[in-house]
């Protein structure tokens, strides 16, 4: 077998080799992007769920004032003073609606862990399937350099040699 043979082979191995690189690397590339799509997606969830939390707070604010302004009233249009038994009632509610929204922000703040744990996941699931991309391109590319030279000794023996 001819120099020129030789080195076309050679040629086309380290071009199927580079392309092998290349390829991997795009595939990287492509993988830590969508990841990273992903993950923002899992941080925007967490923000939305923490103005939800903030709308809520306010209307536990709202709601807890009515229920205390409807006892005073009540407890005032009786002629009764804001002691006592209407007084023990209202701090049972209150304590009650305390408890409620004790119950509810740890909810929140569950949904909020479980979004940004979804993120951090994301991200590294991304990173480690783009270093697997990588190395596979690089090893792709070894495996063709390997093949091409083993072609081009064993084609460039004189046949009596073998």
């Amino acid at each position: 077998m001819g120099i020129t043979s030789s080195l076309i082979i050679a040629g086309g191995g380290a071009m199927s080799a580079t392309s092998s690189i290349m390829a991997g690397n795009a595939q990287a590339k492509g993988i830590k992007q969508q990841a990273e799509y992903n993950a923002s997606i899992y941080d925007q969830q967490a923000e939305m769920i923490k103005e939800s939390k903030k709308i809520s707070d306010l209307q536990f604010i709202r709601n807890s004032a009515t229920a205390r302004g409807k006892s005073v009233a009540s407890t005032a249009s009786r002629g009764l003073l804001l002691s006592g038994s209407p007084l023990a009632m209202m701090i049972d509610n209150e304590t009650n609606m305390q408890f409620d929204k004790a119950i509810q922000d740890y909810n929140t703040q569950v949904q909020v862990n479980y979004a940004k744990s979804g993120a951090t996941n994301t991200r590294i699931q991304g990173r480690n399937q783009a270093r697997l991309a990588t190395y596979t391109g690089y090893s792709n590319a070894f495996s063709t350099v390997l093949n091409t030279a083993t072609n081009v000794g064993i084609l460039s023996m004189k046949p009596g040699k073998l």
